[in-house]
């Protein structure tokens, strides 16, 4: 409630003298391109803070005066709740007491500062909220009506009662009837249990965006959740119509998370409305103002961006620009900084002699003979867009540190640097500066200086430290590259992060390893889990569960753990998912590198296989899934009652 309050303080004192507008025209093609403005907690939370009137003008002023408006987000969106319960004495919508006396004289104020406002409804004769609030069953063309007099330019609709499979067609009778009504109002679908997936219907049902997540994505967790329902829904996006991942959210999202939420919503081209209820943060206007990624967003070049690589934790995402370009996201999930390797390749670009590349949230721009790879910190992203052609400007460079997949905290660690100079002129004068993590020191020198650095070549050097005593902070190794070019001095910078393989909490015990902490995961699409498999779903093997749960992979996949010595054996059932009904995969049990067990391959269908195994004296257990060799399309993999004897 604080931060609602700062907020709202905050927008209260933007309210000053805004230039006006000549009344706003609707959108000529409702949905032509997406929509991009602000809003507030839709259901509950705008029902339970009452924002009025006062509030909606501020919005609408800060708009204009943070540029955002000129930016392209053009949007007033109003929450649910702001209708009364009951309808007028002629069957009418009406705003519930305290919001606004006269919601004409509202929109109007919106109009002239050049922006255009949203209304919400819903499918059933109240909204999702259970705060009452009126919805449009039976009341359509009325409401279509009321709305279009207004001069609505949006409406979001809600089909939280829908009943029967009967939202495709209740949608359609309100897009009539706004049709009948002559104004062009863009409609929006929130099917909130994304249980009638509203991209396979709400097109031909009349409407331009639809949600396709049905959580709030106010957090990183749920930001991630929404992408991974994105994936392979790139076909139902375009001109007219636009998948909407779940309300555009940013609160508890630090600087880098909010970077990569807007570079990964832009390369989908959902919707950017962003919400203002959950998003206090000073910085915020600054990010959204960002012409490049307003750029990437509103463009269309007839395909979707979508994923093109996958390695559990880290992902490369790329989108076609309409001018022959490519936009690049190199996103990492995970809780560690990570290399991330791309090219050219991966954002189709044809072949040239030479790439632009430019980052969209530095500006920072370089050329490129085809690499694109570098390091990304945690919860972040790096967004690039390539163009095929030279570029008068320095060369592109990464930096990367290999560390082993886990660090003891009581030995000696080996760290290789390397420095790749992936543009079409040299570097020279390279000189790294690397910087120990806590508890740990250099057997050496932490400094190195080469010459040149030959376009397409990469200077590489390893180091190794030692703990002062055994270690218990996370190994982090910040290291700094400097460097001459042509075009003037530059630096490159990557942090080495390893997971720190602490002892047994409190030794190893009998027990599931699905319940366990892992040292570090890979997996093939999206992240391992736990108990599920394929984003929530039960781990089945030939339409059997298992009431002990397990781990869900796809393959290629490893899971790691640290035993430190202290268990005896290890069982699992295992054999390919019943999500994967062409999967062909094998599994492995690895113990310190040493290969303990192997099934061989397994298809869909096969009878799951039980494994025992001796893990005596084991330090570190990896469980593999390998893709049989024939590509890793649907290879869904179990590991059912992995159980540690200990």
């Amino acid at each position: 409630m604080r931060r609602l309050l700062v907020l709202l303080c905050a927008l209260l004192l933007t309210v000053t003298a805004v230039p006006a507008r000549a009344d706003t025209p609707p959108d000529p093609v409702p949905g032509e391109r997406p929509p991009l403005g602000i809003t507030w907690a839709t259901g509950d939370p705008y029902c339970l803070y009452q924002l009025g009137e006062d509030a909606v003008k501020a919005a609408a002023d800060q708009l204009v005066s943070s540029g955002l408006r000129d930016a392209g987000y053009e949007y007033v969106m109003l929450g649910d709740c702001w209708q009364a319960a009951q309808r007028d004495a002629d069957g009418k919508l009406t705003p519930r007491p305290g919001f606004s006396a006269d919601i004409p004289a509202l929109v109007a104020y919106i109009h002239q500062r050049g922006l255009k406002i949203g209304f919400y409804s819903g499918t059933g004769a109240k909204t999702c909220s259970a705060y009452p609030a009126a919805g449009s069953l039976d009341h359509e063309d009325l409401d279509a009506r009321t709305f279009a007099a207004w001069g609505a330019d949006y409406l979001r609709y809600d089909t939280c009662y829908s009943v029967n499979g009967d939202a495709p067609a209740r949608v359609k009778k309100m897009a009539d009837a706004l049709k009948r009504t002559g104004r062009q109002i863009t409609l929006e679908v929130d099917d909130y249990d994304r249980n009638q997936s509203p991209w396979l219907w709400a097109r031909a049902s009349g409407a331009q965006v639809w949600r396709t997540y049905k959580n709030a994505t106010f957090n990183f967790g749920y930001s991630a959740g929404s992408l991974d329902k994105q994936y392979g829904l790139e076909g139902y996006n375009g001109p007219g119509g636009w998948n909407m991942p779940g309300s555009f959210t940013f609160s508890y999202l630090d600087p880098a998370e909010r970077q990569a939420k807007l570079g990964l919503w832009a390369v989908l081209n959902a919707p950017l409305v962003a919400d203002m209820a959950l998003a206090a943060d000073a910085t915020l206007p600054a990010e959204l103002n960002n012409p490049d990624i307003v750029a990437v967003d509103r463009d269309w070049a007839g395909v979707g961006g979508h994923k093109v690589r996958d390695t559990g934790w880290t992902e490369v995402w790329t989108k076609p620009m309409s001018d022959g370009s490519a936009v690049l996201v190199l996103f990492n999930r995970g809780e560690l900084a990570a290399p991330i390797t791309t090219s050219v390749a991966d954002a189709g670009l044809p072949a040239a002699a030479g790439y632009r590349v430019r980052d969209l949230w530095t500006g920072d721009e370089t050329e490129t003979t085809g690499a694109l790879g570098g390091t990304v910190g945690r919860h972040a992203a790096t967004m690039l867009r390539v163009w095929p052609t030279a570029a008068a400007a320095a060369p592109r460079t990464s930096l990367t540190v290999e560390l082993p997949d886990s660090v003891p905290p009581a030995q000696p660690v080996t760290a290789t640097v390397k420095f790749t100079n992936a543009g079409s002129t040299p570097v020279t004068g390279a000189h790294l500066r690397l910087t120990a993590p806590a508890e740990w020191q250099f057997d050496g020198a932490a400094e190195a200086t080469t010459g040149t650095v030959e376009p397409g070549a990469t200077w590489e050097t390893e180091v190794t430290l030692h703990p002062v005593s055994t270690a218990t902070q996370p190994f982090k190794m910040p290291a700094t590259v400097t460097y001459t070019t042509g075009q003037g001095a530059r630096t490159a910078t990557a942090s080495a992060e390893a997971p720190l393989m602490l002892a047994p909490n409190p030794p190893y015990t009998n027990g599931l390893l699905n319940t366990q902490p892992w040292i570090s995961t890979e997996n093939g699409l999206g992240p391992v889990e736990r108990d599920s498999i394929d984003n929530g779903h039960p781990l089945t093997i030939n339409g059997k569960t298992d009431a002990h749960g397990g781990l869900g992979t796809h393959a290629p996949s490893v899971v790691r753990y640290y035993l430190g010595g202290k268990c005896k054996q290890f069982t699992a059932t295992v054999g390919v998912d019943d999500r994967g009904p062409n999967g062909t995969l094998g599994f492995r049990v690895i113990g310190d590198g040493v290969e303990l067990e192997a099934t061989g391959d397994l298809r869909h269908g096969d009878a799951a296989q039980h494994l025992v195994v001796p893990v005596t004296g084991v330090q570190v257990l990896a469980l593999a899934v390998d893709d049989g060799s024939d590509g890793s399309a649907g290879d869904w993999g179990d590991w059912l009652s992995p159980y540690l004897t200990c």
